[in-house]
């Protein structure tokens, strides 16, 4: 084909469907609550869990991974735009920096022997199994659809895919973990998001790059 027939035949062609970012957040958002309700559905919450959200810390073991969860899709979608190549991080310093100030405060508060008082094998199976597995359809869901759009940083895109889809299944997890120790969820959690979020950069270093 000459270079005048490839002018021709991308002239005739349909014009492509704008990007619709609403949509794309919309979807990843729905892939992560569907599993999460079927989930909670089948298990059900932790019993009294309307007296325990009251208590604070028991409250940002849930509101803590869905603040980060929001802040990773936004600059996911924001991403997927070509001319965007710094996605705005700033929202995720927030959740991160009380994490980070839960743990300090139970390592000075509370006594040595009660750090790690909640650790077991089946726990961290429990835990770490349950957001694992919450969170592959919506990290496959997010791979998929961040394809539809032209990110100039594929890793970065396959991180944040990770980091929207691990986070937002922890949420939902959350609402069934009784370990309520910082020491347990901010570590374990995070943990296993950090794990989803870089196998999910890695994959979309291989599948998003153009």
């Amino acid at each position: 084909m000459n270079t005048d027939d490839l002018i021709a035949e991308l002239a005739g062609a349909p014009a492509p469907q704008p990007l619709n970012t609403a949509r794309m957040a919309g979807s990843v958002l729905f892939a992560a609550v569907f599993p999460a309700a079927l989930f909670l559905a089948a298990l059900g919450v932790r019993d009294g869990l309307g007296g325990y959200l009251m208590q604070p810390i028991v409250a940002l073991k849930t509101l803590l991974p869905a603040l980060i969860c929001v802040a990773a899709l936004a600059a996911f979608v924001r991403l997927s735009r070509p001319e965007v190549s710094r996605p705005g991080l700033g929202w995720l310093i927030l959740p991160l920096a009380i994490a980070a100030a839960l743990v300090l405060r139970s390592l000075i508060t509370a006594p040595s022997e009660a750090w790690f008082a909640e650790v077991s094998a089946f726990n961290l199976a429990e835990c770490m199994g349950g957001i694992l597995v919450l969170s592959l359809v919506p990290n496959w869901v997010a791979l998929r659809i961040a394809r539809q759009g032209a990110s100039t940083a594929p890793r970065l895109s396959g991180l944040l895919a990770g980091l929207a889809a691990a986070s937002g299944a922890a949420t939902g997890y959350s609402l069934f973990c009784v370990q309520d120790n910082p020491m347990f969820f901010v570590i374990w959690y995070g943990l296993i998001i950090t794990i989803v979020t870089l196998a999910s950069g890695a994959l979309g270093a291989r599948l998003l790059r153009w």
